[in-house]
């Protein structure tokens, strides 16, 4: 049996069979992350044999990579002695992870097994808010004072370093636990030993306050490209660190939630798979409803232009091609903007730049289909009168130059009135958008049996 690609009904055989040696050697050969994927598919019965017969620590980063189904139902059957051990191997921010995530009880059952200074940690970092940088942080890094020499910085590297999240940065602080500069590892090592920290250390600090939006965490991180980042509080006091790979999280969570939202879903954690059929219709039906009243906003535009559309019943048939076009170009200027809002940090004093380059980029478009969609309507439907061909196209060109500036200004207005720009993107611009766009149509329909049916 090649234990370095084991496949789960593999890993099942080695422990029915209690081959504790093999199970062992995979833990220490394997990712954890790897191991915490096959974990969601044992029995109970099965992953706590597990727990029970291999080393603590490896064991304790696997329950650091388990999903929160599994973590609760660990946490359920563990005895307060395996709580006790989990907690003095696993990172606290990931303690903080999951206990957010737990019914009252087990979190309670948590608590109780915990020391006075675990517990103390743990309430400090449970107290931020859940999408700000102190949920994010760990208190485990390398601190050093600045009249430490090298030779005694090392040591406390050493000392401090087993238990840190990350060693390449050293943080210096004065007597007041204010933080007054970095120092990278590779610096400490290939300078003399009887130099000073405030010797090489780095005094132009980066770093965020504990109150910052989490999302203002990962633009520090994209903007300065960094591996760890120090936390402070108001007073400039070094509380802990953020490393990349919580950021990475972060990131993950963020893109998940603004697809939802763009989708017209309201956001939900965990995978599809594990998502309960109640939580994904709780999800989607609230957007659901709204689409549908608000669809009576495109109703009312049809109805009061009924008249045309009886005078010119050819019109009838290009309307669902209109609001389609309309709503997909809405959406594609939304998704841009949205993404420049994230990435290059775009905000409402871009907005008439932004308008400017729709305006730009939706004229030639519209100018490409205007071309295409008469030659269409010609080749392919030669019976409607060229005057119809060119009113249809027309009305997309000025629906398109219109929805491409709806779409890119309602991301940036959404800033301005602090809301979730990805909130203001697919669902809703299609339902502006598609009104809009009819209003275009039909009074371009009006003007044409006006002037040249009449």
């Amino acid at each position: 049996m090649d234990l370095l690609n084991l496949t789960l009904a593999e890993f099942r055989t080695l422990i029915e069979q209690k081959k504790v040696k093999d199970l062992r050697y995979v833990f220490e050969e394997w990712h954890p992350a790897d191991i915490a994927d096959l974990l969601t598919h044992l029995t109970l019965e099965e992953i706590l044999f597990l727990f029970k017969t291999i080393n603590k620590e490896q064991t304790s980063q696997v329950f650091s990579y388990c999903d929160i189904d599994t973590q609760e139902r660990l946490i359920e059957a563990f005895s307060g002695p395996q709580i006790k051990i989990l907690l003095e191997h696993v990172e606290f921010d990931d303690v903080v992870d999951f206990l957010e995530d737990l019914p009252d009880v087990l979190v309670r059952k948590v608590l109780q097994n915990a020391s006075d200074s675990q517990r103390q940690e743990i309430n400090i970092l449970l107290s931020y808010h859940p999408n700000s940088a102190g949920a994010l942080l760990t208190t485990r890094y390398v601190e050093l004072n600045e009249e430490d020499t090298l030779k005694d910085a090392i040591q406390k590297v050493r000392l401090q370093g087993k238990g840190a999240a990350s060693i390449q940065t050293c943080f210096v602080v004065n007597q007041n636990d204010r933080l007054i500069g970095t120092v990278l590892l590779k610096d400490m090592l290939t300078s003399s030993e009887d130099s000073l920290v405030d010797e090489i250390m780095e005094t132009d600090i980066i770093s965020v306050n504990t109150k910052d939006d989490r999302e203002e965490v990962v633009k520090v991180f994209s903007k300065y490209d960094l591996s760890v980042v120090p936390v402070v509080n108001d007073q400039f006091c070094l509380v802990g660190i953020i490393t990349v790979d919580d950021v990475l999280d972060v990131i993950e969570e963020e893109a998940t939630e603004d697809i939802q939202r763009m989708a017209g879903i309201t956001p939900f954690e965990g995978s599809y798979l594990q998502t309960s059929v109640w939580d994904m219709f709780k999800s989607r039906i609230p957007w659901l409803l709204v689409l549908m009243i608000s669809a009576t906003l495109t109703g009312l535009v049809m109805e009061s232009y009924a008249h045309i559309t009886v005078a010119l019943t050819s019109l009838v048939i290009f309307i669902p091609m209109l609001m389609d076009t309309a709503g997909n170009a809405g959406s594609q200027a939304s998704a841009m903007v949205i993404r420049g809002i994230s990435i290059d940090h775009l905000d409402i004093k871009d907005f008439f730049v932004v308008l400017l380059k729709e305006m730009k980029a939706s004229a030639i478009t519209g100018l490409i289909l205007f071309i295409v969609n008469v030659i269409r309507i010609v080749v392919f439907s030669p019976a409607i009168p060229l005057g119809v061909a060119i009113l249809v196209s027309l009305a997309i060109f000025f629906t398109i130059v219109l929805a491409n500036l709806i779409g890119g200004s309602l991301p940036l207005v959404a800033l301005l009135i602090k809301v979730d720009p990805a909130a203001m993107s697919g669902p809703v611009i299609t339902t502006l958008v598609d009104a809009v766009a009819l209003i275009i149509y039909f009074n371009m329909a009006a003007f044409y049996l006006e002037r040249f049916i009449s």
